[in-house]
């Protein structure tokens, strides 16, 4: 029977929004990169306390999908270097990933799971991701 496979079992969410950013200081002269946009996306790998309940759910993402999409809406149509939570930090990919894992490891450990990896495209072809330290 296919549910007496064993394995590890993780739940992804998604975001997508369009924003603005430059890097402070980018160039060798020290000055700071062009203001340019993207189209973003976040991707939030989770897992539940339990692997898997007896109900066959590993982690229902609905309560941090909603606090994804609020954090989204946040970030969404701006010019990410003036968003309050980026005042004098470079708005990185690598950055804004650790934005979303602040933003959502609370909600995600309240309802008992736990954040395993959050990706930032920046744009079609880049991205850089984060994995928090397991506590």
């Amino acid at each position: 029977m296919f549910t007496q496979e064993n394995g590890k079992f993780y739940v992804r969410i998604e975001g997508r929004f369009e924003s603005a950013h430059f890097l402070y200081q980018y160039f060798a002269d020290g000055t700071d990169e062009p203001i340019h946009g993207h189209s973003w996306k976040v991707e939030v790998f989770l897992e539940g306390k339990t692997n898997i309940r007896p109900d066959g759910i590993s982690f229902d993402f609905l309560t941090a999908r909603n606090k994804l999409m609020a954090l989204v809406h946040s970030i969404d149509h701006i010019l990410i270097n003036d968003h309050p939570d980026f005042k004098g930090i470079n708005p990185t990919s690598e950055n804004i990933a650790r934005w979303f894992y602040f933003g959502l490891k609370e909600e995600v450990k309240s309802s008992e799971g736990r954040i395993r990896r959050i990706i930032i495209h920046e744009g079609p072809e880049n991205l850089a991701f984060f994995e928090p330290e397991l506590d």
